[in-house]
């Protein structure tokens, strides 16, 4: 007897994803995320003081002149598109007695999650990506002019503020180099709120701040030190220390998400798309969803006029937005401790 002509086989109802990787920063910005209004967004920034205060007595002269003190920086949308492309053959088997999964449905937030894994390295890039027409990223945002020279259509050289504070490791990370980091974009509780880097670098933070751990934490049910999506993970001057694969290697970011906030904008037909599934197992996707909803369009299928075979896209609009790059910093270039 040929057990392969007596018993069918069993394919478990779901797919187990072993490519996307870490994306954490891609679902902090999107889980946040405010509506894109207009051509253009404009957001004023103060560049400098007006005229300066003066002591007076008597029938002294007071200054009856005005200085600028404003001007706006300027950002466009973008628009990033995935396409789900499926044939009309693959469809009509699927949709027999035997189907297990929807292929087109699983197809579907299969090729989503493709999308915002893109966008991550878009998100941790310099925003010059296919002749400037990617969304920024903090490459170019937490940067001092080496990277971009102009930051939502105003010089750097001339508007200081638009400069992040961007310094070089030289190799190593310290508690010391960190606390200089935060000081330089620190003002009374005008402070950074979130840290992130790459999973090598946090493991290099991890060895400066484990003996103190160990010698005063209690709580050892909140230490998870391992992804940062549930309890506190590691903790440095009330800052969870936040890691993602798809940081720059060596970047250690100290950013205020006040001044940091994604823009999204629907395509103008279709159907708003989250990116969780539960037939699609092994991502942060379904540990983590972003408020994608307002970002992510599908546009619905499009008919083949000389093929049996449909296509669709996932549409992302919008843009990352800092209006204050002065309140990030970056420390770059670390080795070791």
């Amino acid at each position: 007897m040929n057990v392969n002509t007596t018993t069918n086989q069993y394919l478990a109802p779901a797919w187990v994803d072993q490519v996307l990787k870490d994306n954490f920063f891609f679902g902090e910005i999107l889980a946040n995320t405010e509506k894109w209004n207009g051509s253009q967004m404009l957001h004023a920034i103060k560049y400098q003081k007006g005229v300066a205060s003066v002591a007076f007595n008597g029938f002294d002269q007071l200054p009856t002149s005005q200085q600028p003190v404003t001007v706006n920086m300027t950002f466009y949308p973008t628009f990033v598109a995935t396409n789900v492309a499926l044939s009309g053959s693959d469809l009509s088997i699927n949709k027999t007695p035997l189907q297990t999964l929807n292929l087109m449905k699983t197809m579907m937030k299969s090729r989503a999650q493709d999308g915002a894994d893109d966008i991550g390295n878009f998100f941790q890039g310099d925003g010059t990506s296919f002749g400037g027409k990617a969304p920024n990223g903090l490459a170019n945002i937490v940067d001092n002019g080496t990277v971009a020279s102009t930051f939502g259509g105003l010089s750097r050289a001339t508007y200081t503020g638009l400069n992040s504070t961007v310094t070089a490791s030289s190799g190593t990370i310290s508690l010391l180099k960190v606390r200089v980091l935060a000081n330089a974009i620190t003002d009374g509780r005008v402070a950074p709120d979130f840290a992130l880097t790459d999973y090598t670098t946090w493991s290099y933070f991890e060895q400066l701040l484990q003996p103190f751990q160990r010698n005063t934490y209690t709580d050892f049910q909140n230490m998870d030190a391992g992804t940062g999506y549930k309890a506190k993970g590691i903790i440095w001057d009330g800052l969870v220390i936040y890691k993602d694969k798809k940081v720059v290697t060596g970047n250690f970011y100290l950013l205020n998400k006040e001044f940091l906030k994604f823009f999204g904008l629907n395509w103008w037909e279709g159907t708003a798309v989250s990116l969780e599934d539960k037939n699609i197992q092994g991502n942060i996707y379904n540990y983590n969803p972003a408020n994608a909803t307002k970002a992510f369009t599908w546009t619905n299928w499009i008919k083949a006029y000389n093929q049996g075979a449909v296509n669709g896209f996932m549409i992302m609009g919008g843009q990352l937005v800092c209006t204050n790059p002065s309140r990030q910093a970056v420390l770059t270039g670390v080795l070791g401790v």
